[in-house]
């Protein structure tokens, strides 16, 4: 966490997205349980949210909706817009929906706990196809990875490939003056705009978020790049990132548990001997719901996924004065995008009650290290 004030008296404070918990917190004590979201670029009235037991979540701008208001943006602006595709997966990407995949997973881990060597078995890894790291599905994995072994690094052989690396590296686009002087012109909140100066566009926002999930499946199990297939000419790179897997896994003599949501990549890898693939159905629109009940956890995630893709929010509260929630900001690193920070600004004094949370639990952990 940072601290910084700016000269018309705002309070800012960047923490990490697991650490939004602390102001949720202060927000329940205070009985301020009650608010709603709205983004900066539409001006929409996004969400209502109640905080009790289990925060609920009412969807006031629908996935029709925000078409409506995307089809109205002029076509110099579309690509800084979120449309409903990208708003719909705010909710996957935050994994209100990863249940869908549990079983899967669960019985993959399982099949890998069972095997014996002694009797012949062979080694297992698993992998992931691009799509997935797009809609954070290692981080959602991660979960029942922690809740089965505790701590990282979890004793899960898993193979990366470089070329889905390739895939997601293209994320330099970023706003320079004249892209932010037409964007203030046009959006709801032009003094939030001023923040997006140096970072990320909308699409290579997507794509960052998309690379942070895959370094976590290089960080947190027992991983191994493997080269895509750059022998093979003119073919795509599904292609080349399977073909680099069938080289690896012959020659450490391994059984593959390939993951994707592309009908197209899982039947490429049907019939290679001892690769499994297996199909993850992408979610539906019609299993979004007008109301949503999550836990504080989960929730936190979702802001930080939220404010990423609109590049900032407006926590509009009843009987204290509003905050916004900036997933980009002008400073913003390399190490705030590796550490999931947002920035909070806001004149509202429960920012210094945030703050000295925040100071209370580093104390202790340095205590617990000493």
């Amino acid at each position: 966490m940072s601290r910084m004030t700016s000269n018309n008296k705002q309070e800012s404070l960047i923490l990490g997205s697991n650490e939004l918990i602390m102001l949720l917190n202060e927000l329940f004590i205070d009985s301020n349980t009650k608010f709603s979201i709205s983004d900066c670029l539409y001006g929409l009235k996004l969400f209502d949210i109640n905080l009790g037991d289990k925060i609920e979540i009412t969807i006031r701008t629908r996935l029709n909706d925000i078409q409506q208001q995307y089809r109205a943006i002029s076509n110099q602006l579309m690509e800084e817009y979120p449309n409903r595709v990208q708003y719909f997966d705010v909710f996957v990407k935050s994994g209100f929906f990863f249940e869908s995949y549990r079983k899967e997973f669960e019985e993959t881990l399982e099949k890998i706990e069972n095997i014996n060597i002694l009797e012949g078995d062979m080694l297992s890894a698993l992998a992931f196809d691009t799509n997935l790291y797009y809609d954070q599905v290692f981080t959602q994995f991660s979960k029942i990875l922690r809740r089965t072994y505790k701590k990282s690094k979890y004793p899960i052989n898993f193979l990366v490939s470089e070329g889905v690396r390739k895939e997601l590296l293209t994320y330099e686009a970023k706003y320079k003056n004249e892209d932010i002087e037409v964007l203030k012109f046009d959006c709801a909140e032009p003094s939030l705009i001023e923040e997006f100066w140096n970072q990320n566009k909308l699409n290579a926002r997507i794509k960052h978020l998309a690379h942070t999930d895959y370094l976590k499946s290089l960080d947190n199990v027992y991983s191994k790049l493997v080269q895509e297939d750059i022998t093979i000419k003119d073919a795509d790179m599904d292609t080349k990132i399977i073909e680099g897997f069938v080289k690896e896994i012959r020659q450490q003599r391994i059984r593959l548990y390939l993951f994707s949501q592309d009908k197209d990549f899982i039947s490429r890898a049907r019939g290679i001997r001892n690769i499994t693939p297996i199909y993850l159905e992408k979610i539906p629109y019609s299993e979004l719901k007008d109301k949503i009940t999550c836990s504080w956890e989960k929730f936190t995630r979702f802001l930080y996924i939220l404010a990423i893709t609109f590049g900032a929010l407006s926590l509009q509260f009843r009987e204290i004065e509003n905050m916004h929630l900036h997933g980009i900001w002008k400073g913003k690193g390399l190490n705030d995008w590796e550490n999931e920070n947002v920035k909070l600004s806001s004149s509202n004094l429960i920012l210094k009650k945030v703050e000295k949370d925040y100071s209370i639990l580093r104390n202790l952990k340095l205590e617990e290290v000493d």
